[in-house]
Formats: C-alpha cells, sequence, structure tokens
C-alpha cells in the first residue's frame, strides 16, 4: 500500500469511519501526516455526514448547578428506510469537560466544520468562550472582560476569507449612568484579540443562535420591531434585522416558546401553542415570502408529555426518510415523522442534555497561530480499547455483536484496518485483491472478514441466461449503484463473474431456488434421463455441492416445490415438497442441513405450495398455498416453514379486493428491504402490498397500484406473474415480467426496460459473499 499515490490513499482513508481514521493516525507516521494534510482535512470534511454533539450531565451532578458535564460524540446512520443513533462506550471519543471547565456551567453555543463553541459560565460577570475539536482534543479559551457582563452570541466562518469568528455583547457592570449600553465585540480565531465593533442596535435572545450563508441569526425580544428577527453579517460585521414568517393568532391558544434551528440548509422557526406546535422553513434565504409552514404537530400527538414546557431541541439536516430529531425539556430525545404524525422515542442519554447536530472534522486548532492550543487531559489518540475491538456484523436476517477479545499489538491493529478497507470494496475488485499477496488471500477468507463484508454488501441481481430447452445456461452478477438521486445496473464484461454452466450441467435445465448470504441453491432436471438433482452454489468463490439424490422419482404429475434459508443458530437449511398434482392431493416434505449429509423426512404437509420457491425473511420460507379442498378460484393464503421450529403454519394475508369482473389470476410473494411483499394480479391491474410490521395482520399496506394503462404495450388481462426483485432509493421499482426486466416508477407511473435480460432469462436480488462452502463438514465440495 506504501506504493499507492497520495491523493489515492486520500480518497481511501476519507471514506472511512472517523473511528477507523484515527485507527489509521497511529499505523506509520506517512498516515498521520497524511491525516494532518489541508487536503484530506477538507475532502474528509466534505463526505462527513451529519452526527450529534451532545452534553451529559448525569444524575448525581444534576444536583450541582456548575458542573460542567461530558461531551459525547453520537454517530447518525441514516438509510431511506431507517435511521439509528448509535453511541459505543467502547468505541468512545467521549471528553469530560471537569479537565479544563472545573466549577461552571457549560452551553453549546454552536458548531462549525467540526469546531465547537462552548459559553463557560462562571457566575457574576458573564461567559467565558471556549473552543474545541473533540476529534483532534483540541481546545482554546477566549477569556472575558474585566468589570463587564458578557454573553456568547453565536460562532461561524466567513464562505469567502476561511476567519473563524465569535461575537459575543457585554454590558459594563459598574456603569455611571443608565440606561446601560449593549456593545459586541468579534473574535477572529488566529489574531489573538477581541474588537470593539461598537453598540448593538436590537434587543435579541441569544440562547438561540443557528449559523448559516455567513450570518448568524436571533430572535428579536422588541414586540414593536417590524421584523421578529435578526441577523449579523460575519464578513461585514453589522446587524440588521432579517426577514420573518407571518404571525399566527390561533384562536384560544396562546405561544410559550420561539426557536431557530437549520433544517436541511434552511433557516426555520418553530413556534409552540398550547394546541399546536408548527415550524416554519424559509425555501429562499432572505426571502420573506419563501417562509413556508412545513410542519404542524397536534397537542395529542405525545399525551405523556406536558405539553406546554415542550421545546425542540434541533431539526437535523440530512434525515433521508423526512423525519425530524426533537427534544423534550433535555430529558427525552425523540424522531417525530411528519408523514405518519408518529414520534419514536430514543434512549441513549443521561436525565439532562443538550446537543446540536455536528460534523466531525480534523480541523487542527494549531493552525491557528497566535493562540495558546490545549489538549484535553484524559485524551488519548487512539482511545480503542484494545482488550474489546467491536464489530457489528450480520448474520442472515438477524443483526448481531461479536467482541473480539485479546491484547491487539500494533500488526494485528494493520490486519484490522486492512480487513476494514478491503470489506469496502466492490466485490470484483476484492477478487483482484486476492492475488496480491498471500496475506491477503488469507484474510478474504478468514471468517472475521466475511461477515463484515457480507454485512456491508450491498444487494446485486443474479441473471441466469437460457438458450435452449437442454443448455443450463450462464449466470451473470449485476452490481447495482443505488443513490438517493440516480441508480444505475453495472454489467462490465471486463470484470466478469459470469459462470458457465454447460460443463456440470449438461442437456439438462436449472433454475434458480433462492438465495442467503451469498449462497444460491439450484434445481437440475432433465425428464428423460430421469435426473432431478439440488444444488447450493457460491458463484463468488466458485464452489458447489450437490445434495443426495433423493430416493423417489418424480412424474409429470409430481411437483417440487423449494425453500432455502438459515435458523437462528446459523444452520442452512434446504426444504422441498413433494405434491401430487392430481386428485387426491398429497404432499410431503423433506429437509437437508448443509453439513449433516443426508435429508430428513418432515412427513405430511396440509397445504399446497406455489411459487418458484419460498421467500426468506426472519428465520421463515414463504409461499403462497391453497388448502387442497379450497375451489379452484378460492384467493390463495400465504404459508410460512420455520427454520428453528421446522414446522408449517398458515401466515397473516393481505386483504383480497373483490371488484366486479376484474378477477383475480396470480398472487406471488417477494422479500424486498426486509418487508414481505404481495404481488395481486388481477385483469386490469397489479396491486403491491407490503407488510410493515412482520407477522401482524392490519400492518398491510397498499404500497403501489399498477393500473393497466400504465404497460400499454403489453397484452391484457396479463397471464403471467409480476415479480418485484428490487426496490431502489428513489421509490422505483425493478420487476421481471414474461422474460423481461423493467424498472417501474410509481410517481410517474413510467415502465422502462432495463434491456438486461436476453430472449429466455430469470433473475433474482442477490448479496455477494466469500462464504466458503468448504466450512460446511460432511459435505463434498467442487469447483465451477
Amino acid at each position: 500500500m506504501d506504493d499507492l499515490p497520495r491523493d489515492v490513499m486520500a480518497d481511501i482513508l476519507t471514506r472511512l469511519p472517523i473511528m477507523t481514521i484515527i485507527s489509521c493516525k497511529c499505523v506509520c507516521k506517512k498516515w498521520q501526516n497524511l491525516v494532518l494534510d489541508s487536503y484530506f482535512v477538507n475532502l474528509h470534511l466534505s463526505r462527513s455526514p451529519p452526527s450529534l454533539i451532545v452534553r451529559c450531565i448525569s444524575r448525581l451532578d444534576m444536583r450541582y448547578p456548575y458542573k460542567p458535564g461530558t461531551l459525547k460524540w453520537v454517530e447518525i446512520e441514516d438509510k431511506p428506510n431507517r435511521h439509528h443513533l448509535h453511541h459505543d462506550p467502547v468505541m468512545s471519543l467521549d471528553l469530560n469537560l471537569s479537565s479544563i471547565l472545573q466549577n461552571s456551567k457549560v452551553i453549546l453555543r454552536g458548531s462549525v466544520n467540526g469546531l465547537l463553541c462552548l459559553s463557560q459560565s462562571v457566575g457574576h460577570g458573564g461567559d467565558n468562550a471556549c473552543i474545541c475539536n473533540p476529534i483532534t482534543k483540541e481546545y482554546m479559551i477566549l477569556h472575558q472582560r474585566e468589570d463587564t457582563w458578557t454573553f456568547i452570541c453565536g460562532f461561524g466562518v466567513v464562505s469567502t476569507t476561511g476567519e473563524y469568528k465569535v461575537i459575543r455583547t457585554f454590558q459594563d457592570s459598574n456603569p455611571t449612568s443608565l440606561p446601560r449600553e449593549l456593545e459586541a465585540e468579534v473574535y477572529t480565531l488566529g489574531t489573538g484579540q477581541w474588537r470593539n465593533i461598537g453598540h448593538v442596535p436590537y434587543s435579541f435572545d441569544h440562547s438561540d443562535q443557528p449559523f448559516l450563508n455567513d450570518h448568524i441569526h436571533w430572535r428579536v425580544d422588541d414586540e414593536d420591531s417590524p421584523e421578529s428577527l435578526c441577523s449579523f453579517d460575519l464578513d461585514k460585521e453589522t446587524f440588521q434585522l432579517f426577514p420573518s414568517p407571518p404571525s399566527e393568532a390561533i384562536e384560544e391558544s396562546y405561544m410559550h416558546f420561539q426557536s431557530l434551528a437549520i433544517l436541511k440548509g434552511c433557516l426555520c422557526k418553530s413556534d409552540t401553542y398550547d394546541s399546536q406546535y408548527t415550524i416554519w422553513v424559509m425555501k429562499e434565504y432572505g426571502i420573506k415570502e419563501s417562509w413556508h409552514k412545513e410542519v404542524v404537530v397536534k397537542l395529542g400527538i405525545i399525551p405523556d408529555l406536558d405539553w406546554l414546557i415542550w421545546e425542540p431541541m434541533f431539526l437535523i439536516e440530512g434525515l433521508k426518510d423526512g423525519s425530524i430529531l426533537m427534544d423534550y425539556r433535555h430529558e427525552r430525545l425523540f424522531v417525530y415523522c411528519p408523514q405518519s404524525k408518529t414520534i419514536e422515542h430514543t434512549e441513549i442519554f443521561d436525565p439532562y442534555f443538550t446537543g446540536l447536530a455536528y460534523r466531525p472534522s480534523f480541523l487542527k486548532l494549531r493552525d491557528f497561530i497566535s493562540e495558546r492550543v490545549y489538549i484535553f487531559t484524559q485524551a488519548i489518540l487512539l482511545q480503542i480499547e484494545f482488550s474489546s475491538y467491536r464489530l457489528r456484523l450480520g448474520v442472515g436476517e438477524n443483526p448481531t455483536q461479536v467482541r473480539i477479545r485479546g491484547t491487539l499489538t500494533m500488526e494485528d491493529l494493520l490486519t484490522e484496518l486492512t480487513i476494514d478497507i478491503l470489506s469496502r470494496l466492490p466485490v470484483k475488485t476484492i477478487i483482484c485483491c486476492k492475488l496480491v499477496c498471500r496475506k491477503w488471500r488469507n484474510l478474504v477468507l478468514d471468517s472475521s472478514f466475511v461477515d463484515l463484508h457480507h454485512s456491508r454488501s450491498p444487494t446485486s441481481l443474479i441473471i441466469h441466461d437460457l438458450r435452449d430447452d437442454r443448455d443450463p445456461g450462464i449466470f451473470r452478477l449485476v452490481e447495482i449503484e443505488d443513490e438517493v438521486d440516480h441508480h444505475h445496473l453495472h454489467d462490465d464484461p471486463l470484470m466478469s463473474l459470469d459462470l458457465n454452466m454447460v460443463p456440470i450441467f449438461q442437456n439438462s435445465k436449472i433454475s434458480l431456488k433462492g438465495s442467503v448470504n451469498g449462497l444460491i441453491c439450484l434445481h437440475q432436471y432433465a425428464r428423460s434421463r430421469k435426473v432431478n438433482n439440488t444444488y447450493i452454489c457460491n458463484p463468488i468463490t466458485r464452489e458447489y455441492m450437490i445434495l443426495p439424490r433423493q430416493q423417489r422419482y418424480t412424474n409429470g404429475s409430481t411437483e417440487i416445490v423449494y425453500g432455502f434459508g438459515v435458523s437462528s443458530q446459523r444452520e442452512y437449511k434446504v426444504v422441498r415438497t413433494f405434491q401430487k398434482t392430481l386428485k387426491p392431493s398429497v404432499v410431503e416434505a423433506e429437509m437437508y442441513t448443509l453439513g449433516t449429509g443426508q435429508w430428513r423426512s418432515l412427513g405430511r404437509v396440509p397445504y399446497l405450495l406455489y411459487g418458484l420457491y419460498g421467500r426468506f425473511l426472519n428465520g421463515h420460507c414463504h409461499w403462497t398455498a391453497s388448502d387442497p379442498e379450497d375451489a379452484r378460484d378460492a384467493p390463495l393464503k400465504i404459508c410460512t416453514f420455520d427454520l428453528d421450529k421446522e414446522t408449517f403454519q398458515l401466515f397473516p394475508s393481505p386483504p383480497i379486493e373483490s371488484v366486479q369482473e376484474d378477477q383475480i389470476n396470480f398472487q406471488n410473494l417477494a422479500v424486498l428491504k426486509g418487508f414481505l411483499y404481495e404481488i395481486d394480479t388481477y385483469s386490469s391491474r397489479v396491486i403491491i402490498w407490503v407488510m410493515k410490521e412482520y407477522g401482524i395482520k392490519k400492518s398491510w399496506h397498499k404500497e403501489v397500484v399498477i393500473p393497466q394503462v400504465t404497460i400499454d404495450d403489453i397484452e391484457w388481462p396479463l397471464w403471467a406473474p409480476i415479480s418485484p426483485i428490487e426496490v431502489f432509493k428513489d421509490g422505483s421499482i425493478l420487476i421481471v415480467f414474461e422474460d423481461e426486466l423493467w424498472e417501474f416508477y410509481p410517481q410517474s407511473g413510467a415502465v422502462e426496460d432495463t434491456e438486461m435480460f436476453d430472449l429466455d432469462s430469470s433473475g433474482m436480488a442477490y448479496r455477494p459473499s466469500f462464504l466458503k462452502l468448504q466450512n460446511f463438514e460432511s459435505e463434498r465440495v467442487l469447483m465451477l
């Protein structure tokens, strides 16, 4: 890796988690210098995701008014369909403020480019200002004036010059005349001194001071003022009134609180009344007419909280599902979803806390000349407990945590870093990395790498192309680039993982029967030669195994239905049923656990199962099913097989819409983004249902309706099912219909052919994995 260009190394390191980058600084002097370089600092900041900085006070310290508390850094995992706040006490950047701000009250005043501004209240005399970077563990104290009352009012940066400035107001504590005049001072980091900028023309509340577009903003206290907001231009160093939203007069309701914050790069103002909570957003900065009432929360949404003292903490930029992070009395942190008008509580902080949005940065305070910079006394650059190094892993559908114990040497640390870096690369690049050296090859085969890589592995596609009825065809791996604003399917012939199945499946047909954790279940069938085999294959490692042949021979009146999944004990199991299509219908099942070398009978199954294979989710395989005694045109049910209990049972189904002259022709299932879907194909439309809460019948939601006119070049009624295989972050759906791969856009109703399928192709969602079949004992493993 020493031969990699410096800009390439910077590009790789800036994409890593912040704690991993801190670890990288200890690898060698070259990496330490790279992380401190201004090019790296700016590139990392441009990619740094939003997080939180929270000042917490313990229950014991709440009894004392002048306790500084602890700063905690909280990462935000933000996806279009979920978000999670994560504070790991082992991988911690917590700072105990008592070591530098003893016997004082600390207030978070603002954050810009990774730097925090804290005000230190020392009782009589007002506030000191402290600037710190929790990532580099540096801080500086800007001392107050003598014989004055001072208040820290804002912190920001001038975009054109890069000057970081703190503004404070002050009054003479021993005035010779009344009223006392309010004046302001500005401190530019690197100059070492405060500058008086004269009289402050407005009385404002400095408890909220959001920074945006080179301006700091406050709420004006004067009721006679033509505007309720004012701002300070950090470049021109002048005060001015600022356009404010219209005032509301809500009948029989009194306004209790107002506050300012930043929401997705826009200035916002929140108003708390007796009966509702309103958030105004300025869509175009500085334009009064662009204020828009974005959110209205009614009183009854949070019945267990005292409405009259609900104060928002901040509205964090970047939550992709539109949710808003809020604070109640500095005691509870919760997420409000405007679309569903619901809340979600979080319980990761101490009883009393304050916080703000924060973007981590490696900007060093020592870069500001003429400043005396200190290091937190209890800070250690690499604050990782080597005896307890955690990795967050995903096994099947059940995420777990694995703790690796033992003392790590520097060589071990390099190994962990290499695993962390390699696991983030595209799968085809990782395969190339195996050829670099024996050490890298062994790393890719290591179980910790396999689990970590799979937990990060994005969804891809496995496409099966057939040439004729007696040809097994070719498997193609198609990678998906999925972003919020665009997506793309990559089928690069130069970086190909295509598998030619002819050498091992000559003169026979094969079909996909399911995939879990990178393993694929295949069914080989050739009626003329009485061939009926089951295979497990990993296209990435190019391994495959043939499961023992079944004793029975299936004729034309017997159908085989498959399911493939993994239990909570990490046992990979194949279940298949043999069901006679002629009356009386008899269904029998058997199961194979990888590593045991034999099939086990499960006895008779009381339902007829349908579909190409069972869809695996939450330790269960799911099929559409019917009772043998049901009428032919009766709606299908859902049947599941519990891989732990090894039992079949019915499962809650969505409602069937009964519409005159609109007959239901097909019902099939899919698993997309961790949710179970049912697709009902009628004579003139297709309805896609999603189960929002697994196992709860009432949670079935009609997600998409595709009318007949949407796909006007397809003959209706449809005589083949529509099968979704992936949902993209922009809401579009990848569907298979009649040997074609389509993209459907629900918002516009448009349909587009991806042209990824050949004349006779099939496909399914697939998450690549380096799980080796040779890990299963008692199995004969072959190579493709």
